[in-house]
């Protein structure tokens, strides 16, 4: 429903927004996506602590765990909104997006208002879709998931027949997202785990300490993964003009379609490996993991040749022709795609297992030699260079050096097991 849903709303806000603004468009709507850095890890540290929770049927922690992750969002949202509205008012958002046209110009401060305020709501909303995970229950996030992007698709066909401007048309498509964040935390807190419901008693210092500490190795990757993946918009704004992001925009859209599939069965061995870790059973985790990177790797290299070949038709229909990519972009985005996929099977294990240091350490190197490189190579081969520098770094660091890493360090656990 997510998938089909993107797919609509691409040539809907593409013809209604015209060129310029709908790559405003596609970069503010990556902008939510940040939520994951702006909660200093806690989320998926939650993740880790109510797996281990589970498999120790510790309900006691489970719900200290839960409390103390919800107030701690709170207060996080609270200062960063403080800080938005500092900030706001200094900041020169055309220049940011390298905008040229007067109406996108009146409506870009307006909407990076309108994103920041559903950024800052969904903050707390985002702890029923760790718990839901850490529990295996993912499915049930999913159902409320695809019942907000049906309501999304309704919103933005009624936003463009009534010509709203594009702060409205944010609000309607993601703005909608919310009530499928609400009713998935009704039906945790009120029916499926009551037990587990934030209650200020269950609030506890040492539990947060943990979180924190945990949860800042996570946050460290997370800014990181952001600067790598989520900034190829901006680079792209800066270094060829708003109306070139529309083309790379699109193209990165659809083979983001290939992970976002990818990731809704990779995910789930997060909380399963963190459960068999509390067990100590290496050899499923060792089985699950080489079948996960085989499945991964099939499906993307498949999907993404599809893609190279037919994706210039597809994008004609969606959008226009000349948001038709060349072909160099295309295979940039099919080497860069499959190595991603690829690099998310490692990252689950890495998670799940709790080795954060290495990938703590050089995430951020990662992150800002994709940056470098981006602006190297888009200088020099176009905007291809911009897709090819982020699957180098993803080479080099997520499966190079961590992906290494962690393999080594799970052969040397089960060794360990059959020796003992």
């Amino acid at each position: 429903m997510s998938t089909l849903a993107g797919f609509i709303a691409i040539p809907l806000t593409a013809k209604y927004l015209e060129t310029e603004r709908f790559g405003l468009w596609l970069i503010l709507s990556s902008l939510l996506s940040w939520i994951s850095i702006a909660d200093f890890g806690l989320a998926n540290s939650l993740t880790n602590a109510l797996a281990t929770a589970d498999a120790n049927e510790d309900r006691q922690i489970a719900k200290e765990f839960v409390s103390s992750a919800f107030y701690l969002m709170l207060l996080i949202a609270l200062i960063l909104f403080i800080v938005f509205l500092i900030l706001y008012p200094s900041i020169s958002w055309e220049r940011v997006f390298n905008i040229n046209s007067m109406l996108a110009k009146q409506e870009v401060g307006v909407s990076i208002f309108v994103c920041w305020i559903l950024f800052i709501i969904r903050l707390p909303l985002s702890i029923p879709s760790r718990i839901y995970a850490a529990y295996q229950e993912g499915y049930w996030y999913q159902i409320w998931g695809a019942f907000s992007s049906f309501l999304s698709i309704i919103s933005i066909i009624t936003a463009i027949y009534i010509h709203a401007n594009l702060p409205w048309l944010i609000v309607a498509s993601f703005g909608t997202l919310l009530i499928g964040d609400i009713f998935s935390g009704i039906h945790l807190f009120c029916f499926k785990r009551k037990w587990l419901a934030p209650k200020y008693e269950n609030f506890n210092g040492l539990q947060c300490k943990w979180l924190l500490k945990t949860g800042f190795q996570f946050w460290i990757a997370q800014i990181s993964a952001i600067l790598i993946f989520q900034t190829d918009l901006i680079i792209v704004a800066q270094l060829f003009g708003a109306s070139s992001v529309a083309s790379y925009g699109i193209t990165l859209k659809l083979f983001s379609l290939i992970l976002y599939i990818s990731s809704s069965f990779i995910i789930s061995l997060w909380p399963a490996y963190s459960e068999a870790l509390a067990k100590g059973d290496y050899t499923w985790i060792n089985n699950t993991f080489k079948m996960s990177i085989y499945i991964s790797f099939i499906w993307s290299l498949f999907v993404g040749i599809l893609l190279v070949i037919f994706s210039p038709q597809l994008i004609s229909l969606l959008v226009n022709k000349e948001a038709i990519p060349h072909i160099s972009l295309l295979l940039a985005m099919l080497f860069t795609t499959v190595l991603n996929c690829i690099a998310q099977c490692v990252a689950m294990l890495v998670n799940g297992l709790g080795e954060l240091k290495l990938q703590a350490i050089l995430s951020p190197v990662s992150a800002i030699s994709n940056i470098i490189l981006s602006v190297f190579l888009g200088n020099l081969l176009g905007v291809s260079g911009v897709a090819w520098s982020t699957g180098i770094c993803i080479l080099l660091f997520s499966l190079g050096a961590v992906g290494v890493d962690i393999i080594n360090k799970l052969k040397l656990r089960i060794s360990n097991i059959n020796y003992l």
